[in-house]
């Protein structure tokens, strides 16, 4: 049940496995953190992987958006976690959450704001890098996928549809998804005995959701999707790090 739950906001919202599974697996299953953690990373490789798949055969992922982000993310996913191991958690929860209530925010004005890309062509590559980093960042120290952070960037930065911008996003984070897994199961954080279960349930309720976003209009989906921000930034500023603190973004 927590994987299809997980993966049906990653297909429709763009939310990896971190997002919508760690809470899940924490408040319903009482799994420590460090295994929330790396378990919901292991089953996000599956939904973001189902996701994407839904999106590009609908022509809703750019590939060159893909590669030029999902590299920088792929080699600092990894040191980002080493890095950050000893950072107080609840602060890192907080400086997230404050970031993603002004993305929700910008993304439900987007319409009273100048249409269109902000970032010239000649600039692209660089500001996908740029977000590369920050996709790295987020997966590592905070410890979920960067979902919330690549859609509102492609849509604001490159002038992207919402659809188009979700189908990019959960494609883009796949290296950086890949990377987490490996270092969580390195670490010894990730659950076989409850991957296997939430894996069936990620990737059915990841194609659903993916074709329910898929159908519905652009401004809706972005209003749905500025709003769950909003309220996901307000539970990361106000709620502490669930017995983690002083242990970085394992959360």
């Amino acid at each position: 049940m927590s994987g299809a739950v997980a993966g049906l906001g990653g297909g429709l919202l763009s939310l990896g496995g971190g997002t919508l599974l760690i809470p899940l697996l924490l408040g319903w299953l009482r799994v420590s953190p460090l295994h929330a953690r790396g378990t919901a990373t292991a089953v996000s490789l599956v939904s973001a992987a189902t996701g994407a798949w839904v999106y590009a055969g609908q022509g809703m992922v750019r590939w060159d958006v893909v590669l030029w982000v999902g590299v920088p993310a792929l080699v600092l996913t990894p040191v980002a976690a080493r890095w950050s191991a000893g950072w107080p958690a609840t602060g890192i929860r907080r400086a997230f959450g404050g970031v993603v209530i002004v993305g929700g925010a910008i993304l439900m004005l987007k319409d009273v704001l100048p249409s269109g890309p902000t970032i010239p062509a000649h600039g692209e590559i660089a500001f996908l890098l740029f977000v590369g980093v920050m996709e790295g960042l987020v997966a590592g120290i905070v410890g979920i996928s960067g979902g919330p952070v690549l859609a509102p960037l492609f849509v604001l930065g490159l002038g992207m549809p919402q659809q188009l911008a979700q189908g990019c996003s959960l494609a883009a984070r796949l290296p950086a998804v890949l990377a987490g897994t490996w270092e969580n199961a390195r670490e010894g954080n990730v659950r076989v005995d409850l991957v296997a279960w939430a894996v069936v349930g990620a990737s059915g309720g990841a194609w659903l959701g993916s074709h329910l976003a898929l159908g519905v209009p652009e401004f809706t989906l972005r209003l749905v999707f500025g709003l769950f921000l909003i309220g996901l930034g307000l539970h990361y500023w106000g709620t502490p790090a669930p017995g983690v603190e002083g242990t970085g973004g394992r959360s």
